[in-house]
């Protein structure tokens, strides 16, 4: 017994360590076969997120795998140094999905093609989310069914803030519209019911429910599903007139909820007069639907592709008249009473993934680019999940084993290590190769033998993806050749608003219509002028636009001559204001200048004739037509020397006189020296013809480098100081001397010399002709500030050099440098008020003010883009200070004739009154009376001052004058210095009451 138990007890422990060998073997077995990417040392996991936070729900709802059988693609088998799976170490893709049957589909299948290639995937749903936010952050990679016409920021992701990228159409359409079963277009088709037209005869629509017998579904609370709007619904219905007549023979329309294509079909009945009235039957219509389907009724029906319901049923399209985008357009602005009368627009659906996919995943744009579900592919889907009864995720893992031979082109080849890539292609890591991957969208390579990663494309570029660079609107880029291949793109800002790129973006080379040459600065047709951004035949003798400025400029000239010289201020800061406005918004693609109007008044105020011309000028082109530049400003100024020579060799031949001159000219202007009107005049226009010509002067000189040759920059086919541009060239140069040193160094040694002299005078009577003239250099200024005039010139001219030499600078640079300057400038002009008149004093102040509100809608504009409401905002803050500067001068001239106004008014109304001629001709009497006490007209050579006037709390114009007799004011020959010169009525004058008494001499 013992030898026996001994042997199996050395049996047992024999066994015991024949076990715990083989247990080490299987050990060391299951160490020899671990992968190590399955531990979280060597795999990369994404952040966590909350997910509520962006509107998903808090949890994934990521398919169960679906392994395909026989995965020869490559991909699985990419390992890196470690070891570890190349595609399974990176982080999860996060493919987003709705809760929609065509939605979940994608993302489903394009979570199995992902693991085809060994990427892990995570899948959200959105229920509550707003686009933008989910890309911005980068929660999300992937979103498969984008509608872009239900995506209200879908412009603003993709062009604008670019956070997410536009993949291209996801192959399947969104289709909306009517139907019909089929088996009853079958049935009969002489009726057509395939075609809207079936709805106007009644013996298609007899084969209808009527209108009115169709289920009733009451809404939230046992009401109806909607109510109280008429051209929408009322009492769950929508019902138009006709069908409400008692031999009507309307049938009726099943819909969903009325947010569906909102007022869309309502509209479509009314413009077709359709006998069609509309049933609401609620989210929860296509139960409702499907029994009546199945019952075998004829029913009219709204529903969509792509849908279960419409890829089960056997149902047809009724097609309605073509689409017209133009009133779908108009529907959303309008939906109660738009007419339309077409289809309903064909919706592309897209793919966009985010900014943060592109740069983690640059091996799989290729895929999602390719990724294309076509119309059959996925009604074959939705079929299954109610044929076969298959969820979502089953359905996708089915139609991907069944059809490889679509999805399989679709898979990239794995890469291997490359040396270096081809143009359009980019060298990237992946995993322990190099290999080439398709540069993705916002990228490109131009370089065939490229050994780095794509180059990102440059602001103002449009990179789609692989070698294509387009170029967006408001710039210019030439022709691709082999050689320019050899460098990085060049592009240039269009010098010219309008004839590059004009909206979107362009390929290289391209100009908008009609344009063409280096920067499209040319017309298309050689017989043809750019004049004002168009291109216009032009005839010999010149456009009509050219006589309407010669006897335009003329007509300006004689107006500026009437005007009184106190009035000068508001002529100048009007001027300069609306010459800045024109600057700020002159090189702004669809601005303010889309107004009618708008623009040629800024370019009129601005003197700038190709920007107010409606036709060819001149047939001028190059440097002749800058030059031309100088025309308008300078014809000003020779008209006004014309009228001066032309009336003084009339007064002395004397076919002009004293008497006559006087009749013909205002009583402000009566006894002045004609030198005296002609130089004010000329000082007048000398303030707000300094931008212009300095501009005209800057363009001469503006030169840049285009295509490795220093050109001009306005026509880029002139070379700098060469033989064609030199004489230009000087003339620029010497207008500039002339108007930014010579001219404000004179003025400032005039006035100098005569401050120095005690020769700063307001006085009117007792002075020279000499110190008549040479007040019209500081009169309008207080006497502190005399010295305003070429500070003004200096001002204008800084500010023309700032906006013509800035715009070839990016717009950041542009605006930067505007905010700045026009900050500091219009400080100064609200803190110094410079001017005696506390009219043009608020005028100042509140065309600083509008300048600075210019510059804010630019960048505002600049950076959110432009819409018509904010243009008609812009449009009417352009012309706010003028209207307020109206406002206050009317009131401020009632305020100050007021006594004289009531006194003729209740003289007239006295005259009105009286029946006799005794009475008529003593009312006649007092007026004449009341005229001589106290007519306030402005008496020649009286300057203005501030005065309180007593019970009003404003300022107002008064009068400080020379000499006072008995209350009244003579201004005659005997009071008049002498050596005047040649004057204008030289008769007597008297002169009524001034506004204050106390005004003038003792």
């Amino acid at each position: 017994m013992k030898q026996r138990g001994l042997k199996i007890f050395t049996s047992a422990a024999f066994l015991t360590l024949l076990l715990q060998l083989l247990l080490v073997q299987v050990a060391a077995d299951v160490a020899s076969l671990h992968d190590p990417d399955q531990d979280s040392h060597f795999r990369k996991e994404n952040p966590k997120v909350d997910w509520e936070k962006y509107g998903y729900l808090p949890y994934f709802v990521t398919g169960p795998s679906c392994p395909l059988h026989n995965n020869t693609y490559g991909w699985k088998d990419l390992k890196n140094p470690d070891g570890s799976r190349y595609t399974y170490s990176k982080r999860p893709v996060v493919v987003q999905t709705e809760g929609w049957d065509s939605f979940q589909l994608n993302s489903y299948l394009f979570q199995y093609l992902l693991e085809v290639m060994g990427y892990r995937v995570q899948i959200p749903v959105m229920t509550a989310g707003k686009y933008g936010p989910n890309f911005a952050d980068n929660v999300v990679d992937l979103s498969l069914e984008i509608w872009p016409e239900d995506t209200a920021n879908y412009a603003e992701m993709t062009q604008i803030d670019r956070i997410a990228v536009d993949l291209g159409a996801t192959g399947y359409a969104g289709i909306i519209g009517l139907y019909v079963p089929a088996a009853l277009v079958e049935q009969y088709p002489k009726y057509g019911f395939d075609f809207w037209r079936f709805l106007l005869n009644s013996d298609a629509t007899k084969l209808f429910p009527p209108a009115g017998t169709g289920p009733r579904i009451p809404g939230a609370g046992g009401g109806p599903m909607c109510d109280g709007v008429p051209k929408s619904c009322m009492n769950g219905t929508y019902t138009p007139e006709r069908c409400k007549l008692p031999e009507s023979n309307c049938i009726e329309l099943w819909m969903y909820d009325p947010a569906y294509s909102p007022q869309n079909f309502q509209r479509i009945i009314d413009s077709l007069n359709l006998n069609v009235s509309i049933n609401f039957l609620g989210f929860g219509a296509e139960p409702i639907m499907q029994k009546a389907l199945d019952e075998g009724k004829n029913v009219f029906l709204y529903n969509w592709q792509p849908n279960a319901f419409t890829a089960v049923n056997n149902l047809t399209r009724v097609l309605l008249p073509a689409t017209d985008h133009e009133q779908y357009h108009a529907l959303s602005k309008d939906r109660m009473n738009a007419r339309v009368t077409t289809d309903v627009p064909t919706i592309i659906i897209h793919k966009l993934a985010s900014q943060g996919f592109l740069a983690d995943f640059p091996e799989l744009v290729l895929l999602a680019n390719s990724y294309q579900v076509l119309d059959a592919s996925m009604n074959t889907m939705l079929r299954s999940t109610v044929e076969k009864g298959y969820n979502h995720s089953t359905a996708a893992c089915e139609w991907m084993r069944a059809n490889e031979h679509i999805w399989g082109s679709w898979i990239p080849k794995p890469p291997k290590s490359a040396v270096d890539c081809p143009i359009g292609f980019g060298r990237y890591l992946t995993g322990s190769v190099f290999t080439c991957i398709p540069c993705p969208s916002s990228t490109y390579n131009w370089k065939n033998h490229n050994e780095g990663a794509c180059t990102e494309c440059p602001d103002h570029l449009h990179c789609p993806g692989g070698p294509v660079v387009q170029v967006s609107s408001g710039y210019w880029m030439a022709n691709i050749t082999n050689t320019t291949l050899e460098h990085d793109p060049e592009f240039y800002k269009c010098p010219i608003l309008g004839t590059c790129c004009s909206s979107g973006y362009c390929e290289p080379g391209e100009c908008s219509p009609s344009f063409s040459g280096l920067l499209c600065t040319e017309c298309a047709n050689p017989d043809e002028r750019m004049w004002n951004h168009k291109c216009h035949k032009c005839g010999p003798a010149g456009g009509a636009s050219f006589w309407l400025i010669l006897f335009g400029a003329f007509a300006g000239a004689a107006v500026l001559l009437y005007l009184p010289y106190e009035e000068a201020p508001t002529v100048e800061i009007l001027f300069f204001y609306f010459q800045v406005t024109y600057y700020i918004f002159e090189h702004q693609a669809n601005g303010i200048f889309t107004l009618p109007g708008l623009s040629t008044f800024l370019a009129i105020a601005s003197l700038n004739v190709d920007g107010m011309v409606a036709d060819c000028t001149l047939s001028l082109s190059g440097v002749p037509k800058l030059v031309f530049r100088y025309f308008l400003p300078l014809l000003l100024m020779f008209y006004i020397v014309l009228i001066y020579l032309i009336l003084r060799a009339l007064q002395s031949s004397g076919m002009i006189t004293a008497s006559s001159a006087g009749k013909l000219t205002p009583y402000y202007m009566q006894g002045q020296p004609l030198s005296l009107i002609c130089f004010r005049a000329m000082i007048v226009v000398l303030t707000f013809v300094v931008m212009p010509l300095v501009d005209s002067s800057l363009l001469l000189l503006q030169c840049n480098t285009v295509q490795e040759k220093y050109v001009l920059y306005r026509s880029p086919s002139v070379e700098c100081f060469g033989s064609e541009h030199g004489g230009g060239a000087a003339l620029a140069v010497i207008f500039l001397i002339l108007l930014l040193i010579a001219l404000p160094a004179m003025l400032w040694l005039v006035l100098s010399r005569l401050h120095k002299s005690g020769n700063i005078t307001y006085e009117e009577e007792g002075i020279s002709n000499i110190q008549r003239l040479f007040q019209c250099l500081y009169i309008v200024f207080k006497p502190d500030m005399y010295y305003m005039l070429p500070v003004t010139i200096i001002e204008k001219g800084v500010t023309s050099i700032l906006f013509t030499m800035l715009i070839k600078y990016e717009e950041n640079i542009q605006i930067n440098v505007f905010i700045l300057f026009l900050a500091f400038l219009c400080a100064t002009r609200i803190y110094f008020q410079p001017y005696h008149n506390h009219l043009e004093a608020y005028l100042n102040r509140e065309i600083s003010l509008g300048i600075l509100v210019m510059i804010a809608y630019r960048q505002y504009t600049e950076k959110y883009g432009i819409t018509d409401g904010i243009i008609a905002q812009i449009g009417v803050i352009v012309f706010l200070p003028v209207m307020m500067h109206v406002i206050r001068w009317v009131t401020a001239n009632y305020q100050k004739h007021e006594e004289v106004i009531m006194s003729q008014a209740s003289k007239v109304s006295s005259k009105m009154g009286s029946q006799s001629k005794h009475s008529v001709n003593g009312s006649a009497t007092d007026i004449s009376v009341s005229r001589g006490k106290s007519n306030p007209r402005k008496m020649r050579g009286s300057i203005e001052k501030l005065e309180k006037v007593p019970g009003t709390g404003s300022l107002l114009r008064s009068k400080q004058t020379g000499s006072k007799l008995n209350g009244t004011v003579n201004v005659s020959a005997a009071h008049r210095p002498s050596g005047s010169g040649h004057a204008i009525g030289e008769e007597s004058l008297h002169e009524g009451t001034p506004l204050n008494p106390n005004a003038g001499g003792p």
